[in-house]
């Protein structure tokens, strides 16, 4: 998601009390909205609207304030949400979940005061990972219902919703597919193109060339998506869904749909049979040994594109790599990166890990460089912020003395005039010396938040060395996608004196900055980062 310009800031300050806290200390209305306020102040954020929720439960998203809120988003009119603490937006996980990703999809950014919610740190990110995974655990509890509900939907032949496909628009208000007149005739030729080459990537490419683009539609937000180029699996995606043809999938069954069909019977299962002749079928690559454990999080070095799992044989024996996507897509420049060896990879990345277990100087050196800057912020606001204190002490003093003489005297005294005039301004003083104390809180607290805790990672990684091996490939599989954010694959122009490629890497992880050897005392070390990776036709003695 894009980061949002300060001067493009629409904040909603969202307020919530139930009528049995609205006594509680820190709880009222009025509190939560000066708090909000006051840190929109600390940013530097002006365009802020206030939705008060008074006596309405956390329950349940059924609150006027809230659906109002969300209205505004859905206009515009808002892309950052702000509350004191999440529960005041929702005391349920699974609302909470729902409400998180409508926000992401809408570009809307979520800040919690309180409990610094911000995914742009490693502790918010942590913050968030957790709270989904109970979302899941939650979700999992009801998943069947939902599934009862969907399967019988797709029996009646209703939309289950899903993107918008090309020669359809979605009518949101009886959550159907209607059929677009203006993009009938570019579906088609999609289908008409594949029969005549035969090729997804060759279709791709003549779709592009003729100036043919993927759907351009409106979300409920008013945010245009699509028009891009299209590419394999975009043109995949379209052949071999039956919505064209008037049928709903779900699972793996077809059902008669509500929708009329665009697309002739005759075509699409022309279309199939060369399909299935060219062995083109969705495949799984998470699923016991062939498990690709960093699916996902491999990036190439060279054009920036993602590597993704993939296999190929070679006397009659099967190999795994991950293969940059830009030379999976003739329809695309070429990448002179090709392929990098799955399990050396893999294996790559998990001896490094294994690595800063075993070390506990390297993280505490890594942490100590990260948070130095923070820590040396943190204590010169400290410094400043008694500075402001002392000062204010000084007028509360000052204003304190006056108010004795003035009352001494009463109405008249002759200095009165004088006296209140000096009132007014320590008071002015006071409040604007204040405002900076909070604002100086305010930036130290989201400082210490980012500060990070060598502790906590080293207890991390020591999880890491100590179980790795005794997992099931779903369980590798999780825990890295836990620790590591990033995996970039790098490789030099030429090769050695036997013809291998010379690859290395760069690891991002989730609690950790980039990780350059470089840097680390121990970086002789690292000498495995720099390593002898075989290509996709260096198969020879690599097998799994």
């Amino acid at each position: 998601m894009a980061e949002i310009a300060d001067n493009d800031r629409k904040c909603a300050l969202y307020v919530r009390v139930s009528t049995i806290n609205q006594a509680e200390d820190g709880e009222s209305l009025d509190e939560q909205v000066q708090t909000l306020k006051s840190y929109c102040s600390y940013r530097k954020w002006q365009n802020c609207t206030v939705y008060r929720e008074e006596g309405f439960s956390g329950k349940d998203l059924k609150r006027p304030a809230f659906q109002q809120m969300v209205a505004d988003i859905r206009k515009g009119k808002i892309n950052t949400v702000i509350v004191k603490k999440i529960d005041r937006l929702s005391r349920s996980i699974i609302d909470f979940e729902n409400v998180y990703k409508s926000f992401q999809d809408q570009g809307v950014d979520l800040i919690s005061t309180q409990e610094n919610f911000d995914t742009s740190t490693a502790i918010g990110r942590s913050v968030i990972r957790i709270v989904l995974i109970f979302a899941q655990l939650e979700r999992e509890q009801t998943s069947e219902r939902t599934i009862d509900v969907m399967a019988h939907r797709a029996k009646q032949g209703m939309f289950n919703g899903g993107y918008p496909r090309l020669g359809y628009d979605i009518d949101y208000e009886n959550k159907c597919l209607v059929p677009n007149e203006d993009e009938i005739p570019i579906a088609k030729e999609v289908f008409t193109t594949y029969l005549k080459l035969g090729s997804l990537s060759e279709t791709a490419k003549s779709l592009n060339e003729r100036g043919y683009r993927v759907k351009t539609w409106t979300t409920q937000a008013g945010r245009t998506r699509g028009g891009d180029k299209f590419q394999k699996n975009n043109v995949s995606r379209m052949l071999n869904d039956p919505v064209y043809i008037g049928k709903v999938r779900y699972k793996s069954g077809i059902y008669d749909g509500q929708q009329p069909a665009i697309i002739s019977e005759e075509l699409f299962e022309a279309v199939q049979t060369i399909l299935q002749a060219n062995n083109i079928s969705k495949t799984g690559y998470r699923q016991n040994e062939n498990t690709f454990y960093l699916k996902g999080l491999v990036r190439c070095g060279s054009c920036r594109s993602s590597m993704s799992p993939s296999f190929s044989y070679s006397k009659g024996k099967k190999y795994y790599y991950y293969r940059c996507m830009v030379n999976n897509d003739h329809s695309k420049d070429q990448c002179r990166i090709g392929s990098v060896h799955a399990r050396k990879l893999e294996d790559l990345v998990v001896n490094e890990l294994k690595f800063l277990a075993g070390d506990p100087r390297i993280i505490d050196g890594v942490v100590e460089n990260a948070s130095k800057e923070q820590r040396e912020k943190v204590k010169a606001l400290a410094a400043k912020k008694k500075v402001l204190t002392d000062r204010l002490t000084q007028v509360d003093k000052k204003a304190k003395n006056l108010l004795e003489v003035l009352g001494e005297g009463g109405t008249q005294n002759n200095r009165s005039g004088y006296i209140t005039k000096e009132l007014d301004g320590l008071e002015i003083q006071a409040k604007q010396m204040r405002k900076e104390i909070e604002a100086i809180e305010f930036e130290s607290n989201d400082l210490e938040n980012k500060i990070l805790s060598a502790d906590m990672i080293r207890e991390n990684f020591k999880i890491f060395k100590d179980v790795y091996e005794h997992l099931t490939h779903d369980e590798k599989y999780d825990l890295l996608h836990l620790l590591v954010k990033k995996v970039v694959y790098f490789e030099e122009e030429g090769k050695d004196k036997d013809g291998k490629k010379v690859g290395k890497i760069k690891m991002d992880l989730w609690e950790l900055p980039p990780i350059d050897p470089s840097i680390l005392s121990s970086a002789k070390d690292f000498a495995e980062r720099h390593v002898w990776l075989p290509s996709a036709d260096s198969n020879h003695g690599h097998g799994d």
